[in-house]
């Protein structure tokens, strides 16, 4: 507690931030350049691999289901929503083949009305798309328009994180484009 002993601390403590932050800004432009490099060779992967798998009946049916019912907006969910199951196994079934992702690892919720027993609903949609009741995130309620034509099983929610197979996805759609011009 030395006016001489506080004038060291303080200085030290400053040297340190200064040193810290630069660190941490080496680490992030290092890890930055090392995701840019991963995620420009997964879309040159998935330039290789749109010329091969174009012809195949399941690659375009389920890019045709992610370009109508797919999340085209957040940078690393590859998420479909429907309430129709066997669009879902369609995804699945591609998810399974072409982006080379086990049923374990993909996540599923359902979006569900008040009137719905939440359990049931979600081992009908567990049953029908073979997603372990493990993989199933909280289901969410919300209350409906009409009371009227509601959905018996609410809207299926199909996801997988990882933002590089949501970049090879993204980049099939955009070749999708193309080859129909």
């Amino acid at each position: 507690n030395e006016e001489w002993s506080k004038h060291i601390k303080k200085s030290n403590t400053e040297r340190h931030i200064k040193i810290s932050t630069e660190r941490l800004k080496k680490l992030h432009e290092g890890r930055r350049l090392m995701l840019d490099k991963k995620y420009k060779k997964v879309e040159e992967d998935a330039e290789k691999e749109f010329k091969i798998y174009k012809n195949n009946p399941l690659f375009m049916a389920g890019l045709m289901l992610y370009a109508g019912e797919g999340d085209k907006s957040s940078r690393n969910l590859t998420r479909l929503s429907n309430s129709e199951f066997y669009l879902h196994i369609v995804f699945i079934r591609f998810s399974e083949k072409f982006l080379n992702i086990g049923r374990d690892k993909i996540k599923f919720w359902v979006l569900l009305y008040p009137d719905h027993n939440i359990q049931e609903c979600i081992e009908v949609w567990s049953k029908k798309t073979g997603i372990n009741i493990l993989n199933f995130n909280k289901s969410q309620v919300i209350m409906g328009k009409s009371k009227l034509r509601k959905l018996q099983y609410g809207v299926g929610n199909s996801i997988i994180s990882s933002t590089s197979l949501k970049k090879k996805m993204m980049k099939w759609l955009e070749l999708c484009k193309l080859y129909f011009k």
